[in-house]
């Protein structure tokens, strides 16, 4: 099998979790990992640092795929401002799926998102381009994911809701079934959404409530 030449974008926390995830990936071979300046480490899990998005247009002209992994713990603007630069440089965008998450194929999964382990995503499921369904998180059917959303670690969204763009579903919490969240949204860990919300801000509790 020919694999794509992957080039990650940031070299966080997050992207350890995600190389673990192409690794165990037959179809990418990781060439490198671009970090803003002043960029100190050589190294990242093994893996080059090659440059910094400037280094972009380059590495287009020669064949290369990307991956953002960078994180988005509340603030989606980097990585949505890392998409954009992407997609403005005409670059290919990788969708990442560990093998072992459990991916319907009657889901449809966008571009530049990432599936991490132990996700199940469940048919009639759609997930929006740049997110992350991080470990252990369900999108159960017919649920919509937005752009530029991550549902985190252990988060359920239960059947026919719907989650705008922009959102942060924080790790444990819990949608209940057939409620829509606007775009903007941040639900805090382990916090449960009995009902539709149309004002953006930060909800919390059981059940959650916006507090700012």
């Amino acid at each position: 099998m020919n694999r794509k030449n992957l080039v990650l974008l940031g070299g966080g926390g997050h992207c350890h979790s995600v190389i673990e995830s192409i690794e165990q990936c037959e179809n990418f071979s990781i060439a490198g990992i671009l970090e803003p300046p002043p960029n100190k480490v050589e190294l990242i899990s093994g893996y080059p640092v090659i440059g910094t998005d400037d280094a972009i247009p380059e590495l287009v002209a020669k064949g290369m795929s990307f991956f953002i992994t960078v994180g988005h713990i509340k603030n989606p603007l980097p990585r949505r401002k890392l998409f954009d630069l992407l997609k403005s440089n005409n670059a290919p965008v990788v969708s990442i799926i560990d093998p072992a998450a459990s991916v319907s194929k009657r889901s449809v999964i966008g571009e530049g998102t990432v599936i991490l382990r132990h996700a199940f995503v469940n048919a009639g499921a759609r997930i929006g381009h740049n997110c992350i369904i991080n470990t252990g998180a369900m999108v159960e059917h017919d649920s919509i994911v937005g752009n530029h959303t991550h549902i985190s670690t252990g988060a359920i969204v239960n059947g026919d809701c719907t989650v705008g763009d922009n959102c942060f579903i924080g790790s444990g919490a819990v949608l209940s079934n057939n409620i829509s969240i606007c775009s903007d949204v941040i639900i805090g860990a382990g916090s449960v959404v009995l009902w539709s919300l149309t004002e953006p801000g930060t909800y919390l509790g059981n059940p959650a409530r916006l507090i700012k």
